[in-house]
């Protein structure tokens, strides 16, 4: 911890807190107002009013409202001012203690005297760049506009346009988001301000595709947070802001159909209604929201397994294929999100209650093949997958201005989330599938070679794992702020608040497993009594097997599958092979000795790995927010965090049958504390009108993951080894620089260029297999002494180093003639480095002559030097876009370089992604009926695949994704 510049800042907070003994409370007045879209009547959010010659201002908050506090009787020049609007000016005469309304109504404009219409567009753009410019935070934004007019497939498709971003897909959508090169689990998901439960079984990080676009007023994308900001996110905060009832009634109703080119299906759909409506004098709004969709998102995959044999430490080996697989892919999604809001507005202030609801439920039902290249075998799989995964959120808020300078702002929240995962699967197995010798063949090859012969395959193996994990969250905050100002020149807000949040997590599994191939006699004969279908089974000494044949799914076909490259099957009938599990489960699970056991409920892997705990995390912060001039703004301060945690799991020795008993375990419980002060610096300089110069020295951290916190140990005697948690793992902790300019011009639009670095301690992994030198140094029974830690979890003692640099261009084209004025066009790259240096450890045998003679071995740490799992070196986003009358059109390219994706001990062994390319288009055209629009978005237009490969010389691909193109076609009807 950087203990200088942290006692630098608490100073400067708590000198100006003391300025604040001689501020007046006497005479002062107010000044506050609303600025409009004079066109269109549209609030404008982030717009600026200022006291022109002194330190006093405000922005507009998303009702389009300011207030300008603490001002002396005199008499002033207020200024509104909002980029691609004309400037207002007005002088204000100001009395003592008097409240003065002023509203102002801006034009849109660039030439003098020349009015220009403003295109959906580039009112999207323009309030996402008014916005960003507004906010004290290192923030991005896209705006209500940009959403509502031509929306993405979902939220996190629009948050990937963003600098600095990249977005993880399953089956083609984006579901989780990665900020600027980090995974994430180091990134955080919240809605108001208020962060969702997390989605996953084992990290921190949220599902993104919860959420829909249709229930926003707009998305932030915070990259370096101020002290009254949660701290524990090394990447960044995705923040959803929902939406708010509107003046009057209104409504709107979205039909739309889908269409699938990997399935050419047309079946899918989405159905959106909007509804709300404002009472007595708007001071009370209702709103509601019901979104159901039915999406395919199925995919064609190949997966790749290699050896290297014979390697050698620190040189690039070559590989070797060991095994392909190749999965039919079949993925429904059923998602329902609802979203109620009420809001009272209260004498300068509001209360709300906000409720979001969103559950996924996805049926994904696998086909695929097997091929084990040195065994030569291969197996036909089926498997169905469900997964049901539920987010609710409720929120109350309070904010009101008190006695003009008082600033109190509080909230309470429950999130909760569920996920529930049903895996089957029933395999078909065939010994000697090939003609030759596949060891080290190609994919296409060792299709050649395949037996296509049913007489040598026969059922094998089933299996169902049940995962069920929950979280709740209680989240208490309260925010104080006081307006003071010294001078005209030196005004500002004190503010200091506290946050409490509480989390239960818990995580229960179910392994069951059986066999078909040599079943128990009992077994066999019961099914072949059960199952007529099934025929009579040899029971001699010989081979006990039933044939495929009864199992066989007659109706599906791998025609079309990656384009008719690959054929596949036959496969097990799914229906028929869950009657088989279900006999098998209810007749055979149980006996005297486990040979016995045609049905296995594994003991050890269905409750070994199920843990529960709670968290408590307490939260301070004091910061000075001042204006020093109208051209320089300072924000300084510091946030305390606290997080107890109590994580129960087991501990114990493995049974020399795992399967058939878990006796010799306790379930034991580790409470962990942490405490961290974490300071923020943020200057912010507008020199001139029009350049904005930008500096932030911040300072968060990350938390391991639950699984990493649990006391988890599982001792094998056979083998003197364990699987362990590491007790004394603590959270990674980040020093950051932030440094940006940006320039607004007319002509030129909005340029941006920012440059960040992120210095990263204690950040969490894994060195590999551990010898065991001496127990006591890991809290080990003694019999594990000379043993081995299967897979070791440790804080890096090297620090990891992350810098890159952010461009953001933003123009339309209003100069251009007639109809060519509606062109809009963005673009933004990023360019990310970083070096980690991941632990290695070489187990090494060693013989000590003596006298007398001993042999053991010894860990032998190095390291090894490459980039963070999950950054690319280069992103670009571009999009055109173009609005004339009725008609709007945005086709836009999505670029990112090659991915890190997974580090290995051996350099030949580690993945990257390949370099990937994606284009979309939305068009709109406003029909004849009022209200009423007709919308077409065509995703991957060119079907660009998501491809995986192995960093040997021939980058030899590890996993290839293909999920098409889909074609969305929709009405959309405002009344």
């Amino acid at each position: 911890m950087n203990t200088r510049f942290s006692a630098s800042i608490i100073l400067c907070v708590f000198l100006l807190l003391s300025f604040t003994v001689n501020a007046s409370f006497s005479q002062s007045a107010s000044i506050q107002g609303t600025v409009i879209d004079e066109q269109t009547g549209d609030e404008l959010v982030g717009a600026h009013v200022v006291l022109k010659g002194t330190s006093l201002g405000a922005a507009t908050n998303f009702d389009g409202k300011y207030l300008i506090p603490n001002v002396k009787p005199g008499t002033y020049v207020i200024e509104a001012g909002y980029i691609g609007y004309a400037t207002i000016t007005d002088t204000l005469m100001v009395s003592p203690g008097m409240d003065l309304v002023r509203d102002f109504e801006l034009v849109y404009t660039e030439l003098e005297g020349a009015e220009i219409v403003v295109t959906a567009q580039a009112q999207g753009q323009l309030a996402a760049i008014n916005r960003q410019l507004s906010e004290k935070s290192l923030v991005n934004i896209v705006s209500s506009d940009r959403i509502e007019e031509l929306p993405d497939a979902n939220a996190a498709e629009s948050v990937s346009r963003i600098p600095g971003i990249t977005v993880q897909r399953e089956g083609g959508e984006g579901n989780k988001v990665v900020v600027r090169g980090l995974s994430p689990k180091y990134n955080a998901v919240s809605v108001n301000g208020v962060r969702l439960a997390a989605t996953d079984s084992s990290n921190r990080s949220t599902d993104l595709s919860m959420v829909s676009q249709y229930m926003l007023e707009g998305i932030e994308v915070t990259k370096a947070g101020t002290p009254d900001q949660d701290a524990d996110v090394l990447g960044g905060t995705v923040n959803f802001k929902l939406k708010k009832a509107e003046s009057g009634f209104n409504s709107r109703l979205i039909v739309q159909s889908m269409y699938n080119d990997l399935r050419d299906s047309y079946g899918d759909y989405k159905f959106v209604f909007t509804s709300s409506k404002r009472f007595w004098d708007d001071r009370l709004g209702v709103l509601g929201l019901i979104d159901l969709e039915k999406r395919d998102r199925s995919s064609w995959e190949l997966g790749a397994s290699y050896t290297n044999p014979n390697a050698q430490l620190d040189s690039l080996n070559t590989l070797r294929s060991t095994g392909y697989q190749l999965y039919d892919i079949s993925r429904l999604n059923d998602r329902t999100n609802g979203l109620f809001v009420a809001d009272w507005r209260i004498p300068n202030g509001n209360l709300s209650y906000s409720f979001l609801s969103s559950s996924i439920e996805s049926d994904r039902i696998s086909h695929f093949e097997s091929y084990g290249l040195g065994a030569r075998t291969r197996l036909m799989t089926s498997g169905n997958a469900d997964n049901n995964t539920r987010v609710r959120t409720h929120i109350v808020e309070y904010e009101q201005t008190i006695a003009k300078k008082l600033n109190v702002s509080a909230s309470f929240s429950r999130a909760f989330s569920a996920q529930k995962l049903d895996d089957f699967y029933f395999s078909f197995r065939q010994e000697q599938a090939f003609t030759a010798n596949p060891l080290g063949a190609t994919v296409d090859t060792v299709q050649t070679y395949i037996v296509n012969d049913t007489v040598t395959m026969w059922p094998d193996t089933y299996s169902l794992d049940e995962d069920d994990t929950e979280e709740r969250d209680q989240t208490f905050r309260v925010d104080l702020g006081y307006d003071i100002r010294l001078t005209n020149n030196l005004s500002g807000t004190i503010k200091a608040g506290a946050k409490n949040r509480r989390k239960s997590r818990d995580y229960d599994r179910g392994a069951q497993s059986g066999r078909l191939n040599n079943a128990p006699v009992r077994a066999m004969e019961g099914l072949s009594e059960t199952f007529e279908e099934l025929g009579a089974v040899p029971l001699g000494y010989g081979v006990r097997r039933f044939p495929i044949a009864p199992f066989v799914d007659e109706d599906y076909s791998s025609e079309g599958f990656f384009g008719g490259d690959y054929t596949l099957g036959p496969f097990p009938d799914l229906d028929f092979a869950r009657e088989i599990f279900d006999y098998m489960g209810e007749n055979f699970s149980n006996a005297g000795y486990w040979e016995d056991i045609a049905h296995t409920i594994h003991k050890t892997n269905s409750n070994l790995f199920d843990y529960s705990g709670k968290e408590n995390y307490l939260a301070g912060y004091a910061m000075a927010d001042m204006d020093i001039g109208s051209r320089l703004n300072v924000v300084s301060g510091v946030r305390w965090e606290k997080n107890e945690t109590t994580y129960r799991a087991w501990q114990g020795w493995s049974d020399n049958i795992p399967s058939f008993s878990f006796t010799a375990y306790d379930r034991v419980e580790r409470e962990r504390e942490n405490t961290f002060m974490l300071p923020a610096l943020f200057v912010r300089l507008r020199p001139v009108d029009g350049l904005e110069l930008r500096f932030a020295k911040t300072r968060t951290l990350s938390r391991p993951n639950y699984t990493d916190l649990i006391p988890l140990a599982n001792y094998i005697g056979s083998s003197k080894s364990v699987n362990y948690r590491n007790p004394n793992i603590v959270p990674a902790v980040s020093e950051n620089i932030d440094l940006s300019v940006s320039i607004t011009q007319n002509y030129i639009g909005f340029i941006s260029a920012g440059y960040f670095r992120k210095n990263i301690s204690d950040l969490i992994y894994s060195s590999g297999r551990r010898y065991i030198e001496d127990h006591e140094v890991y809290g080990l029974p003694e019999e594990l002494e000379k043993g081995f830690i299967q897979n070791y979890v440790s804080n890096n003692p090297n620090d990891v180093t992350l810098s890159g640099i952010e461009l953001d261009f933003q123009t339309r084209f209003w100069y251009l003639p007639s109809f060519l004025s509606g062109l809009v066009f963005n673009a933004n790259y990023t360019v990310t480095e970083s070096e980690v240096k991941y632990p290695r450890t070489v187990i090494e045998f060693q013989i000590d002559y003596g006298p007398p003679l001993r042999v053991g071995s010894v860990n032998v740490d190095s390291i090894y030097v490459d980039r963070l799992i999950d950054q690319p070196n280069h992103i670009m986003n571009m999009s055109l876009g173009y609005d004339y009358r009725g008609f709007s059109a945005r086709v836009s390219m999505l670029h990112r370089s090659d991915i890190f994706r997974q580090t290995n001990f051996w350099p030949e062994l580690r993945q990257a992604s390949a370099a990937f390319r994606r284009y979309d288009l939305s068009i709109k055209q406003t029909l004849p009926v009022k209200g009423m629009d007709l919308y077409l978005n065509v995703s991957n237009i060119t079907s660009a695949e998501d491809i995986n490969e192995m960093l040997n010389v021939a980058r030899s691909i590890s996993s290839r994704q293909n999920y098409g193109r889909t074609v969305d076609l929709g009405l959309r009807y405002a009344f």
